[in-house]
């Protein structure tokens, strides 16, 4: 698919060689060697835009994408809009690859500010464009659809908070009930505790007549006796 496809420059203008070696590596599908070569010759000649480039498509060939990106980067210091123009395709090819749309779609409008006749960067452009936004018809039915989950959201709310609500009154009346049992047992404990009093002053009324029985009777034997003595003295 093109969204994938990358390009290397091809003129190494800057490189004092008769056939650029790293091209030739690249080409070939060795990119370890490729990588290696353009690695050497920044250590030798320096900073130079068209090895960054050509590091980056090799480590992008790799799937080393953020050496690809820092690549890609430091090529766009050069002069060179051509060169330029494809670097900034390829980072739009890398933040791609990173599902990072909206700077790729950047990436890829500045290729075609450069160069407006480049295909594959205009191919690119449009494709993610059109995957970002949705037809009409789509559209609608994900509003619709959207528009649906809210009010089956706000609906499970309403359950929730009525659900909860119900919670709520079951526990009030449980302990509603909970505290007129308690008060109806101390109730039932103080009443039996006052029958029990009842039941203690009834048996020592009882108790009390008795013993004023037990002593009428007494005086009554004494009085009988009394009157026994008397009669017999005055025999």
């Amino acid at each position: 698919m093109k969204i994938s496809k990358i390009f290397i420059f091809c003129c190494f203008l800057s490189f004092c060689l008769s056939q650029d070696k790293g091209l030739e590596f690249y080409q070939n599908q060795e990119y370890d060697e490729a990588k290696g070569y353009y690695e050497n010759i920044l250590l030798e000649r320096g900073d130079n835009a068209q090895a960054h480039f050509g590091l980056g498509a090799s480590s992008y060939q790799q799937g080393d994408i953020e050496v690809a990106k820092e690549g890609f980067q430091e090529s766009l210091k050069t002069s060179d809009n051509n060169l330029r123009s494809k670097a900034f395709y390829n980072l739009g090819n890398t933040f791609y690859k990173n599902n990072k749309t909206n700077e790729a779609l950047s990436f890829y409008r500045k290729a075609l500010e450069l160069n407006p006749n480049d295909k594959d960067a205009l191919f690119n452009y449009e494709y993610l464009k059109y995957q970002k936004k949705p037809p009409e018809k789509d559209k609608d039915n994900q509003e619709q659809k959207d528009q649906e989950q809210k009010d089956q959201e706000q609906k499970d709310q309403e359950q929730k908070e009525e659900e909860q609500k119900e919670e709520e009154q079951k526990e009030e009346e449980q302990k509603e009930e909970e505290q007129q049992q308690g008060q109806e047992k101390q109730q039932d404990k103080m009443d039996s505790s006052n029958e029990e009093k009842d039941q203690d002053l009834t048996q020592a009324e009882s108790i009390l007549d008795a013993l004023k029985q037990d002593e009428k009777i007494m005086q009554k034997k004494q009085i009988s006796r009394a009157k026994s003595r008397k009669l017999a003295k005055d025999w």
